[in-house]
């Protein structure tokens, strides 16, 4: 993994997105002296689960999947990250090895934050320190929300609802519809909603030919939002 010139935290143009957008100068120099950037190809492996954690990685640009293997070998994709997101922080809080996998699934810059600066910054800033138990709340709810969907919801509407996340965080208008600024395989859309790799390349088959959605190649639009929030079995 090639390391880079280290990112300077008040020219990033994801820290008003990060839990670290509050910070004063004083600390903003603190991380810049402390942290180091590196650049991950895709299918970059970040942290794998069972190892141990030594600081905080946040997201300067790209997109990472975090997933858990199972005893068959098969992945469940728990959350995806992108800029501004950090990484890890969860085990590294309660000193335990890390739970699940990051990969980048695309070309992505991050940077880590060793134990020890993090800590400190906790410490002496208590506004990150509630940024950070916000972050931590908001990914408890994703997750839960997911079980949930995976109980009562079939796969169907599953494959819909996760179309329309992605509208909402990734989604760019385009002549045709709303462009899904995001590139997944079909096995890793098949892994974030718990089914298997043909049964999504069906049903988006089912979405074009309904009109709810075009593909070329990775790249999804939505062209009826309306329609696809009905197939999800949502409210407008």
């Amino acid at each position: 993994m090639p390391k880079i010139p280290s990112l300077r935290c008040q020219t990033c143009n994801s820290r008003e997105k990060s839990v670290f957008c509050d910070l004063s100068a004083e600390h903003l120099k603190e991380i810049d002296g402390a942290k180091t950037t590196n650049y991950y190809k895709r299918h970059q492996v970040v942290f794998y689960e069972g190892n141990q954690p030594y600081g905080l990685y946040c997201v300067s640009f790209g997109k990472i999947k975090i997933y858990k293997v199972d005893e068959q070998g098969h992945q469940q994709i728990v959350r995806l990250a992108g800029a501004g997101d950090i990484l890890g922080y969860r085990c590294l809080l309660s000193d335990q090895p890390y739970s699940a996998t990051a990969e980048a699934i695309e070309d992505s810059e991050i940077c880590f934050v060793d134990k020890n600066t993090f800590f400190h910054l906790l410490e002496t800033h208590p506004t990150t320190a509630f940024h950070v138990m916000s972050k931590l709340a908001e990914d408890l709810g994703q997750a839960e929300k997911q079980m949930i969907n995976i109980v009562h919801k079939n796969i169907r509407e599953r494959l819909a609802e996760l179309f329309l996340i992605f509208e909402k965080k990734y989604g760019e208008k385009s002549s045709s519809g709303v462009r899904l600024n995001i590139s997944l395989t079909r096995e890793e859309l098949a892994e974030l909603i718990g089914t298997t790799q043909e049964s999504v390349i069906r049903l988006m088959s089912e979405f074009k030919q309904d009109g709810l959605i075009s593909v070329d190649g990775r790249t999804v639009t939505i062209l009826n939002k309306k329609k696809l929030t009905e197939t999800a079995n949502l409210a407008e």
